[in-house]
């Protein structure tokens, strides 16, 4: 990720650093391998799965250049990774393959197509085909806010079982017959869903179709023995982790990638806190429809997509982490926001032979683990010390062309502008002798 320059760098862009830093140690440790995700890719890999529906939840942006060729731009961190496994011809290397991969996605949402953006995380297991994929993904995630400051015991995982493709068709034809009866009692919008998307009819908070959901056929009484022994394993793991759960048997993600499993790890307020207008999304619900916190994470199974993409079976598992999502549950449970630390050291210069040398002087305060910051682009001393006092910096370290030659360096204390001179070789050593909390 590229940030903002150093003095003007937002808490909120320095939360999320710190969060996206997190998630990627948890995740190393646990063997995904970091892969860079590109923001802007060739549409036609996934032409096809967007043909078949299952980006109606993110619609890919897709723009023209000026020479008339067709660009999309990333809908999420994950899917651009099962087309560098086509691409890269990941086949031939030993399975399963993990990878994290994270930044910005742009998609466009719901039926009015409104333009979106969200920074978030991600994980992907291909070719695992026990629920130990979907347990490592839920870990990561689950430790990343355990570790950030979010009690475990506030946290809870929906979950549901949604049948592959043996045993899916059986649930929507039971749904189906179920609802054909009763279809002059259903709202508008729910009658829309009826043939295209049933299982949208049992999110319906209109009363007489949340009576009608209420009675409706349950998917786990026709899945096929290989989803209920796939479910019952990704349970036991679930319960050796003791990670919180509960079985979510409406929770469906119709025109998405995901399928087969399905999970949301949910963030529980810890206040009663009102969620709605452009949070609204946040929400996590329940079967019954009551608000149960934030949404921080979303996966399950995207076989059904890598089939697609690929062209032959692949098991392929993932989980999205939202910062902004998680950055609100970690509001919510009056978990500061983490400041970026205030540099102690500005280092400032005057003329292009003090700026080539500067650079060294950088990096030597680095590896003497000195804060430190700079604005290079500046020429003026004057507008530098203001950005060294806005910064909060207690010390400026002045190079002009004189100091470049002599190979010294002024040490200006920004408060009260008292300065010396000292020797290039011997800044980290001055300052570990200044600053103990540098010993």
């Amino acid at each position: 990720m590229i940030l903002p320059h150093a003095d003007r760098m937002p808490a909120a862009d320095f939360q999320f650093r710190h969060m996206r830093e997190k998630f990627s140690s948890l995740a190393r440790f646990y063997g995904f391998e970091r892969m860079a995700s590109s923001s802007i890719e060739n549409p036609a890999p996934y032409a096809l799965a967007v043909k078949n529906g299952f980006f109606e939840e993110r619609m890919p942006l897709v723009c023209h250049t000026a020479s008339g060729s067709e660009m999309m731009v990333r809908p999420n961190v994950i899917v651009p990774l099962l087309r560098a496994y086509v691409s890269e011809k990941m086949n031939d290397l030993p399975h399963p393959l993990k990878f994290s991969a994270g930044g910005e996605s742009v998609f466009l949402h719901g039926p009015s197509k409104e333009l979106r953006n969200v920074e978030e995380e991600g994980l992907v297991m291909i070719g695992e085909e026990g629920p130990i994929a979907e347990a490592e993904i839920i870990q990561v995630i689950a430790k990343t806010a355990e570790e950030l400051g979010i009690e475990i015991g506030r946290c809870q995982l929906a979950v549901n079982a949604t049948g592959c493709t043996a045993c899916r068709p059986h649930y929507r034809s039971a749904l189906g017959t179920y609802y054909r009866s009763r279809q002059a009692k259903l709202c508008k919008h729910c009658k829309r869903h009826f043939k295209k998307a049933p299982t949208k009819m049992l999110l319906c908070r209109e009363e007489k179709c949340a009576q009608l959901a209420a009675h409706a056929p349950q998917v786990l009484d026709h899945l096929c023995e290989e989803c209920k022994k796939h479910l019952r394993g990704f349970l036991e793991f679930l319960d050796e982790m003791r990670i919180p759960y509960f079985l979510d048997t409406k929770l469906f993600r119709e025109g998405s990638w995901f399928s087969e499993i399905i999970f949301e790890f949910i963030v529980q307020p810890h206040a009663n806190t009102e969620v709605s207008g452009e949070h609204e999304e946040r929400v996590g619900l329940t079967h019954g429809g009551m608000m149960q916190g934030v949404t921080i994470a979303e996966g399950g199974r995207m076989s059904r997509l890598g089939e697609c993409m690929v062209g032959r079976r692949l098991d392929v598992a993932s989980g999205m982490l939202s910062l902004a999502n998680l950055s609100a549950a970690l509001s919510d449970a009056g978990i500061p926001v983490v400041e970026p630390p205030r540099p102690r050291v500005f280092l400032a210069q005057l003329g292009e032979l003090a700026k080539r040398k500067i650079i060294k002087l950088f990096e030597m305060l680095r590896k003497g683990e000195i804060e430190t910051r700079e604005s290079l682009g500046r020429d003026a001393l004057k507008s530098q010390l203001k950005v060294a006092e806005r910064i909060g910096a207690e010390i400026a370290l002045v190079l002009g062309q004189k100091e470049a030659l002599d190979e010294t360096i002024i040490v200006r204390d920004v408060a009260s502008g008292m300065q010396e001179t000292i020797a290039q070789d011997k800044i980290v050593e001055f300052f570990k002798k200044r600053t103990p909390s540098h010993e």
